[in-house]
């Protein structure tokens, strides 16, 4: 699909789940929500699913102009080939001048079918996105391991795909006063029938590390730990905290925890109520994951290291004897015997 002038609109494709909107869909519409302000264009929010009647009134407050709801048995359940395809009949009918899809795994699975439909580009995994000082629509990604950042742009070519991390930006209401407007899509399939169907859905959680995604409180561990020995010390301030527990890459590396588990550029972007970082140096790699997080707590040795720089809090210490001070604190007063 090469240039077409007549191409507009920013275009927020959401995700739900179950039912439930997925926060990181009101994080793309406030950045989308930017964008098309600053090119005096539409923002426009796709959701396909099942029964999303109650959909519009989650979105509304977060500045679209209008919201596409695309519902019906064939996307009951979530199937990439399906779920693109639809897509695809949308885009050829309205020409939208730039999508946005999260950087999740159903995201980057139905953006990049959808870049191959098309014949477009796809910046694949931003921290940012913005419109530069010439008027472009930019997308800003980590290259090279994360060594470097490659500003993109797609001057060739309509509409211009990217998916974009979650938490790279806190979803912010837009005051906007007026109303979008709301149309019931009924999906358009092939009669070509698809190999592949949803058999059940599973979900995996490190149990003794927790959820990254939901905790309010993290613990991120670095390489200062020293061995996975150590991580018992971690996991018993963890469990008193009622913390899940992260690591930067070399403690991943080093096999001490999942990669499930990893926090960073090339890991999980997290925004908890406090992060409390464990002999951490605070790579910038490392830094991009943890931004959003409403606090910050450093414990290091090293007064140079660059987390004291972000953090609300910081303890220039060796970790294992502050650790077992914090965890008496918080350990639980001693039944009364009489």
């Amino acid at each position: 699909m090469m240039v077409d002038e007549n191409s507009t609109g920013i275009w927020v494709i959401g995700e739900e789940k179950e039912g439930k909107l997925a926060p990181v869909t009101l994080e793309l519409l406030t950045i989308g929500r930017q964008l098309a302000d600053s090119l005096r264009q539409e923002l426009v929010v796709v959701i396909i699913g099942h029964q999303l009647e109650h959909m519009s009134r989650l979105l509304v407050d977060y500045g679209p102009d209008k919201i596409l709801l695309v519902a019906g048995e064939e996307t009951r359940y979530f199937i990439p080939e399906t779920y693109s395809e639809v897509l695809s009949a949308l885009v050829e009918q309205r020409k939208p001048f730039a999508i946005l899809f999260p950087a999740t795994y159903d995201g980057r699975d139905v953006a990049a079918r959808l870049a191959a439909k098309l014949g477009v580009g796809l910046a694949a995994d931003c921290t940012d996105l913005k419109i530069d000082e010439a008027g472009r629509f930019v997308q800003v990604r980590p290259a090279f391991g994360g060594n470097l950042m490659a500003v993109i742009h797609q001057p060739t070519a309509r509409p211009q795909l990217a998916t974009l991390r979650p938490r790279m930006v806190k979803p912010n209401k837009s005051g906007r006063k007026v109303s979008p407007s709301v149309e019931y899509i009924k999906p358009r399939i092939s009669a070509k029938p698809f190999t592949k169907s949803l058999l059940r859905t599973v979900r995996e959680v490190a149990e003794e590390s927790g959820n990254l995604d939901e905790a309010e409180v993290v613990i991120g561990v670095g390489r200062g730990i020293g061995s996975s020995e150590n991580m018992r010390i971690v996991n018993h301030l963890a469990t008193l905290l009622k913390a899940a527990i992260g690591g930067s890459r070399g403690v991943v590396d080093a096999g001490w925890l999942p990669h499930t588990q990893q926090i960073g550029l090339t890991g999980r972007v997290i925004s908890p109520k406090m992060y409390m970082a464990l002999g951490i140096s605070g790579a910038v790699q490392h830094l991009v994951g943890v931004r959003t997080a409403k606090e910050i707590i450093a414990i290091n040795k090293d007064p140079e290291a660059p987390i004291f720089k972000v953090a609300t809090f910081g303890i220039v210490a060796d970790m294992f004897s502050v650790i077992p001070l914090l965890a008496k604190e918080l350990e639980p007063p001693a039944p009364q015997t009489t």
